[in-house]
C-alpha cells in the first residue's frame, strides 16, 4: 500500500493494546538525488520552511542517511570507538517517534507535538513538518571520563549526513543546538544517560 505523505502513513499505523504504535518505513531509495559533489555544492542552512508534509519515502531516506544500516552491523554514520551511540527521534504533528534503524520503522514514544519544544525560542523551526533529534547514549563507562567527548563528534557526523541528503533531494534543513531539553527529556522519557545533542528541522523550502 503506497502512502503519499507522512500524515496518511501515521493514520494507517498499527496500534495494538498495550503496545507502542509502530510504522513500517518504505525501503530507502539509494539511487535518487544528485551526485555527492553537487550535493556538497548545494548544501546550506535554511531557516524558512513550508508546512507542507514530506512523503514517508522521503522521511525514510533522510533517516537512513542519518543513522541507517548500510551493512549488516554498521551504520551510514561513523562513531568513535564504533560504539554506535546515536539514536534519532522524529517529532511531528502526530507525536514523537524513535527511529528503529534495524527494523526500518518508527516507534511512537509520545502523542504530543513536540516541535515547539524543539524550536524553543526560534519559532521558525516549529513550522517544519518534521524535526529530527540527534541523541547519544552515553551509558558506556568510557564516556564517564572527562576527556571523552566522542559523542559530540558522532552527532556532528550524523548532522552532516542529514545536510547532504537534504541538499541532494531539494529539502530545507538547518543544524540547531537550541531546544528545550528539559521538556523534551521529560516527554520522551529519556534517562540521564541519553544526551540531546542537536536537532534538524526538515521540510520543503518556504519559497517552493
Amino acid at each position: 500500500m503506497k502512502m503519499t505523505n507522512v500524515m496518511l502513513a501515521l493514520a494507517a499505523g498499527v496500534c495494538l493494546a498495550g503496545a507502542a504504535e509502530t510504522i513500517a518505513l518504505p525501503k530507502p531509495t539509494v539511487d535518487s538525488g544528485v551526485t555527492v559533489l553537487q550535493a556538497l555544492k548545494d548544501r546550506h542552512s535554511c531557516r524558512s520552511f513550508s508546512e507542507q508534509e514530506i512523503s514517508l519515502e522521503t522521511l525514510s531516506g533522510v533517516l537512513w542517511a542519518a543513522n541507517g544500516y548500510n551493512r549488516p552491523d554498521k551504520r551510514t554514520n561513523a562513531t568513535g570507538l564504533n560504539k554506535q551511540t546515536i539514536e534519532i527521534y522524529a517529532c511531528m504533528k502526530t507525536g514523537a517517534y524513535r527511529y528503529d534503524a534495524k527494523a526500518n520503522a518508527l516507534v511512537k514514544v509520545c502523542d504530543a507535538d513536540l516541535r515547539n519544544a524543539v524550536a524553543d525560542h526560534q519559532p521558525y523551526a516549529a513550522k517544519a513538518p518534521v524535526s529530527l533529534l540527534i541523541v547519544a547514549d552515553v551509558s558506556d563507562p568510557v564516556y564517564s571520563k572527562k576527556w571523552n567527548t566522542l559523542t559530540h563528534y558522532d552527532a556532528g557526523i550524523v548532522s552532516g549526513n542529514i545536510y547532504i541528503y537534504c541538499a541532494a533531494n531539494g529539502l530545507a534543513t538547518v543544524c540547531r543546538g537550541s531546544m528545550d531539553r528539559d521538556a523534551l527529556r521529560k516527554a520522551l522519557k529519556l534517562p540521564e544517560t541519553k544526551v540531546l545533542h542537536l536537532n534538524h528541522p526538515i521540510g520543503r523550502p518556504a519559497s517552493k
